[in-house]
């Protein structure tokens, strides 16, 4: 194991010993059970729903269940989740979408799918997620709905921002992309707002590789995601081949779905490791000068990543810090480092000034929590970021 002498000496960037001898790897989160559920599916012959299967009816209900909602409806991913949101409650072209600057492309390259525009918002400078002022202050005749991120699994203010966009007219939609089973006062994150999407990457607390999930408890878009799912098709009756909307091919598989089903069973005992493995990595680094993203008041972190900041002196240093950290054999990464309007697709015609959003994004790295780590790995990882600041 290392030691303080260690912590201290030659840099691997620098020539020196790695912390780590070799990389480490983490564990897979697929196991047994999870096989056998794809051999189950394989060994029928029916891999999709036009063949009459019904594992993705069985995820759609029970991914229901345990969000507490209504209606749900599966997709090919969490991007298109999103996407089949905003055509459901009718966005299109001139209408404005509130988004948050700090989270994954797709929170905001969907709204310009849909001909509408995005309109960027601030963050809080704890949380990482949408500031509720900033919101409110962006809110036009022109806002048609705000998209709520959980960032990095850590419930949003939901609360404050429903009852601001109640009073303005504007829809919600929670980005539960990275907060499969986090919570708000005790209640399910995408369930608060008028539709909920989130994401099942190889990534993401729980997976079946790629897929999506809308849910909703509203049956007027609950049907219209139906319908946007499969081709605009009108009542669900395929044969009819008759169409009344734009829509998608957006079909999970039968075998994504029967993988998610398992999955889905093992959530609560992912997140509880997750925030037991975050917990670790916080006790290690607590005499670092490290800034942790805070959990919301009245939320439930489920830690897709743990997120730090760099102190403001090495804010320049960031992205030389992460590959030092690298070069000692274990893994850290910067999720995401940069505020979407200052990436090369939005800045051109996005002149807005978001002070905290630029901020964090220039200082923040993430370490892996996944349920399958080690305390070992969590160890020498804390002692590779150590020998690294104790360099800077």
């Amino acid at each position: 194991m290392p030691n303080k002498d260690m912590i201290s000496a030659k840099l691997a960037i620098r020539g020196g010993k790695p912390i780590v001898a070799d990389p480490m790897t983490r564990a897979l989160p697929i196991g047994k059970d999870e096989i056998t559920a794809g051999l189950r599916v394989l060994k029928s012959g029916v891999l999709s729903r036009a063949g009459r299967g019904e594992e993705v009816l069985k995820f759609e209900m029970n991914f229901a269940k345990y969000c507490n909602a209504r209606y749900a409806v599966t997709t090919t991913s969490g991007t298109t989740a999103l996407h089949t949101a905003l055509g459901a409650i009718g966005v299109c072209s001139g209408d404005e979408i509130i988004v948050p600057a700090l989270t994954f492309i797709s929170s905001a390259s969907v709204i310009l799918q849909q001909g509408a525009t995005p309109i960027f918002a601030d963050i809080d400078s704890n949380t990482f997620c949408l500031d509720i002022y900033d919101f409110e202050r962006k809110i036009t005749s022109k806002t048609k709905a705000v998209i709520v991120v959980h960032l990095y699994g850590n419930p949003a203010n939901i609360k404050d921002i429903v009852h601001i966009a109640k009073k303005h007219g504007v829809a919600v939609i929670e980005d539960c992309a990275q907060a499969h089973g986090a919570t708000y006062n005790q209640k399910k994150v995408g369930t608060f707002g008028d539709v909920g999407c989130f994401s099942f990457y190889q990534t993401k607390n729980m997976t079946c590789g790629e897929g999506g999930m809308v849910i909703t408890n509203k049956k007027s878009l609950y049907k219209a995601c139906k319908s946007i799912v499969d081709h605009g098709l009108i009542g669900g009756y395929l044969q009819g081949y008759n169409y009344d909307r734009l829509g998608y091919n957006y079909h999970l598989t039968e075998l994504q779905a029967a993988i998610g089903q398992v999955q889905l069973k093992k959530l609560n005992w992912f997140n509880n490791q997750r925030r037991r493995n975050a917990t670790f990595y916080k006790k290690l680094l607590a005499e670092t000068p490290l800034q942790f993203q805070k959990e919301t008041h009245l939320g439930r972190n489920v830690y897709y990543n743990l997120t730090a900041l760099l102190p403001e002196k090495f804010i320049s240093r960031r992205d030389w810090f992460i590959k030092a950290v690298r070069s000692e054999n274990v893994e850290v990464n910067n999720i995401y480092p940069y505020a979407l309007h200052k990436t090369e697709l939005f800045r051109k015609n996005n002149c807005a000034k978001l002070p905290v959003a630029e901020n964090v994004s220039a200082r923040l790295f993430n370490c892996y929590i996944n349920p399958g780590i080690t305390k070992k790995y969590i160890y020498l990882t804390t002692q590779a970021i150590k020998k690294v600041l104790n360099n800077l």
